[in-house]
């Protein structure tokens, strides 16, 4: 008896929980009760009480129910505030109190509950700062310490970029190395959802021992973003450049280059890891032998609550070094940081 009345209680208890929670119905019959996050770049974030958050392709979703009303952008730039997603057998539709509903299919979503920026309000704000420090006392007496930061503020209309960082190496009390850049960049996106964009960029670097008081390079670029998925992010720049140098000896030179800049990164590796390449370079007109080459390769893991680590190899070629000066150097990091 006791037997009978628990399991129709059991099937009433799932059944009151499903009927306040999301659903998802995927393309081949299985069905997913939870919460809708958010559905972004072709993946959908669903949260589910067994397997916590997951991500789905949007590719695999076949309809979906909402138990609470959201905020959906579709992918002809309509954008639906404050309406309910209900499932139907052949389609699904939206529904609301003051509004007539909307019949839609899944790929006809571009994403939902986007944030304030991507709904032309504002910005989003993201960076990084990461510290890679080493010390060594006994057979060698060294300190070495490199700082890295860099902070981009995103709209649908532009975006501003600003880096910088600074290495410093001390070897028995001697200073084997000082040097530090600070970069700075405004892009202009050639009209709302484009992936070219032009803009202008300007930065200063200073290097002891490279005998570089200041090297100062401005310049305007055209730019694209092949793509910006987390499976494949892939962005251009190139344009042509002023580049100033003065020299510790006194010297100056002034001369005309022509810059280019590419920035790529996959997770394709998994387990939340990100691969990941930033290259620049610069080419002088009159003496290509002296182009300035710089390459970061590396690898990044992540932590917990915004920390991370990373391992990178970095090359930086300088064709026109001075007599004496290696014109390439090669640096392994082991990095520590954090990004929001």
């Amino acid at each position: 008896m006791f037997r009978k009345l628990i399991i129709p209680t059991f099937i009433a208890i799932l059944a009151l929980k499903s009927s306040n929670a999301d659903e998802i119905q995927m393309s081949n019959g299985s069905r997913l009760i939870g919460e809708l996050i958010r559905i972004e770049a072709d993946k959908v974030i669903f949260s589910t009480p067994f397997a916590g958050t997951i991500t789905i392709s949007q590719d695999n979703v076949e309809r979906i129910t909402t138990k609470d009303p959201v905020t959906l952008m579709m992918t002809n730039g309509t954008v639906y505030r404050e309406r309910q997603i209900i499932a139907t057998e052949q389609a699904m539709l939206m529904k609301s109190d003051d509004m007539a509903s909307v019949v839609f299919d899944a790929s006809d979503i571009e994403m939902v509950n986007p944030e304030p920026w991507e709904l032309g309000e504002g910005y989003q704000w993201s960076g990084r700062f990461s510290v890679a420090a080493e010390a060594k006392r006994g057979n060698s007496d060294s300190d070495e310490w490199d700082l890295k930061a860099s902070s981009v503020w995103l709209s649908l209309k532009d975006r501003y970029t600003l880096k910088g960082d600074i290495e410093f190496e001390e070897s028995r009390g001697i200073k084997t190395e000082d040097n530090w850049h600070l970069f700075s960049k405004y892009d202009r996106f050639l009209e709302l959802g484009s992936k070219n964009y032009r803009g202008a960029k300007l930065s200063f670097e200073y290097d002891q021992f490279e005998d570089i008081d200041l090297r100062t390079v401005l310049g305007p670029h055209f730019g694209r973003q092949f793509s910006k998925t987390q499976r494949f992010k892939l962005e251009m720049e190139l344009g042509p450049v002023w580049v100033n140098e003065n020299y510790a000896d006194g010297a100056k030179e002034d001369w005309v280059g022509a810059l280019w800049f590419i920035d790529a990164s996959t997770d394709i590796i998994g387990f939340g890891s990100t691969l990941y390449l930033d290259h620049d370079g610069i080419l002088k007109v009159e003496e290509p032998g002296e182009t300035i080459l710089n390459a970061i390769l590396g690898i990044r893991f992540p932590i917990a609550g915004g920390f991370e680590t990373a391992f990178e190899i970095e090359y930086e070629y300088d064709g026109g070094a001075i007599e004496g000066i290696d014109k390439l150097d090669t640096t392994y990091n082991l990095r520590l940081g954090y990004s929001w």
